[in-house]
């Protein structure tokens, strides 16, 4: 019996050598060491982290300040696509006020070379004229509306301002004829007498010395020289009155008509009188326009 429990004892002693040998071998940790081991731990994984927040935030700086650059970009790049669109904008503005313009001028040219001047109106070789027609004075080279008037033996013209002058040796009558009653563009004429007529006032029976000048006009394309009284009449609606004396032998009237004749051109290559306005405006002011 006590052979058979010997070597079982000691095998059970030889195990427990082993065991008491391999704790010896492995110390034991302590709570400080642990402590410290985690602290080292914490601050490294902090550090980590600290160093990844800080690569976020300066890769979102550098979004942030090319996402600035790219806005500036863009408002400059607006600004010039406005300035451009502008200028489109005028330049059609252009382009279709010259279309305009030179498309008038087209159809004006076209309109004058292709339609002639008006023809006179004539009747058995006599003009035809209407109630009222444009007369053209030569001294004034001029165009102002005249009544036709059968009704009356002599013409007259609305005359102001009228001062009698001599002139080598004849007798000049200097006045100024208003267009319309209340315009301001009145002219200064200056025509020789040719008799003083005697005018009886309805109002008064007075009789009332007016002179008579001699004035070369056109009406249609005819020129002539033609007699008319100085008289006022501002108060009437033409400034011009052509009577029987002026008709006769050339002319027939259609009152049912007005202008019949076409209206005279002024002439290009002679001096125009200018308002008597204008030129005590500006003293220095040519008689050309």
């Amino acid at each position: 019996m006590l052979k058979l429990k010997l070597p079982f004892i000691i095998v059970i002693s030889s195990l427990m050598t082993t065991a008491c040998i391999q704790n010896q071998s492995r110390p034991s940790v302590t709570n400080e060491q642990l402590k410290f081991a985690l602290s080292n731990t914490e601050s490294r994984l902090e550090n980590q982290i600290r160093q990844q927040c800080q690569k976020i935030i300066d890769n979102q700086s550098k979004h942030q300040v090319g996402l600035q650059s790219f806005s500036k970009e863009q408002q400059i790049t607006r600004k010039q696509l406005d300035q451009l669109n502008e200028q489109v904008e005028e330049l059609n503005e252009t382009l279709v006020q010259r279309a305009v313009v030179q498309s008038a001028q087209a159809v004006k040219a076209t309109a004058t070379n292709s339609c002639p001047p008006a023809a006179p109106v004539t009747l058995n070789d006599k003009l035809v004229l209407g109630q009222t027609e444009w007369l053209w004075i030569e001294s004034v080279n001029r165009v102002f509306p005249a009544r036709v008037d059968t009704g009356a033996t002599t013409s007259s013209l609305t005359a102001q301002d009228i001062v009698t002058l001599e002139r080598d040796g004849q007798k000049w009558a200097r006045f100024t004829i208003v267009p319309e009653e209340g315009s301001d563009n009145s002219y200064e004429v200056e025509a020789p007498i040719a008799r003083i007529a005697n005018i009886r006032q309805s109002s008064t029976n007075e009789l009332d010395k007016r002179p008579v000048v001699r004035l070369t006009i056109r009406i249609g394309n005819m020129t002539d020289t033609a007699e008319f009284t100085l008289t006022d009449r501002s108060h009437m609606s033409y400034p011009i009155l052509l009577g029987r004396e002026f008709l006769k032998d050339i002319a027939v009237v259609d009152v049912a008509k007005k202008n019949v004749q076409p209206k005279p051109d002024i002439l290009k290559d002679r001096a125009s009188a200018i308002p008597k306005k204008a030129k005590q405006a500006n003293p220095k002011a040519s008689d050309e326009e």
